[in-house]
């Protein structure tokens, strides 16, 4: 018995002596730490962080038929929620397609540029546009193929 008592005083005082050890070993890390000897990221080891990829806002590009449906309601005073516009071709820097008010029997159409980044409706309605018109825009032919003159007479262009 007496033994295994001097075994246990044996290990307490093996564990008090690490546990002094450990605190001078702190202490003295510490105190050269206070005197701008020694930085804690020299002692402690680098962790790796991976370099995640932030997001940043990109500029979102519209697309031409968004731009020239808004055009058409714009000009014409309609809206979304009771006309469907239609977008039936675009050629360049020129469209048209089709205007039908949901309630409405019939339906008009239209043909559009785009000036300086801007779509703008050269002519809306059901009968044919003005040869003024589509010579400002130097429309072409293929988009519209008739015109209607200051006298009222419609040519093909």
């Amino acid at each position: 018995m007496q033994i295994m008592k001097n075994e246990k005083g044996f290990l307490q005082l093996g564990f008090i002596l690490v546990f002094l050890i450990l605190i001078v070993a702190v202490s003295y890390i510490f105190y050269l730490y206070g005197k701008g000897e020694i930085s804690f990221s020299e002692i402690l080891p680098k962790v790796q962080t991976s370099q995640t990829p932030q997001a940043t806002a990109t500029p979102q590009l519209v697309d031409d038929e968004v731009l020239i449906k808004k055009a058409v309601y714009e000009k014409t005073g309609l809206t979304e929620e009771n006309t469907d516009v239609t977008v039936s071709k675009i050629e360049g820097n020129f469209a048209k397609g089709g205007i039908k008010e949901k309630v409405a029997v019939g339906g008009a159409y239209f043909i559009a540029a785009k000036v300086s980044g801007n779509w703008i409706v050269v002519y809306d309605g059901q009968s044919t546009p003005t040869c003024v018109q589509l010579d400002n825009f130097q429309f072409p032919i293929s988009l519209a193929p008739q015109c209607m003159t200051t006298s009222g007479k419609v040519i093909d262009r």
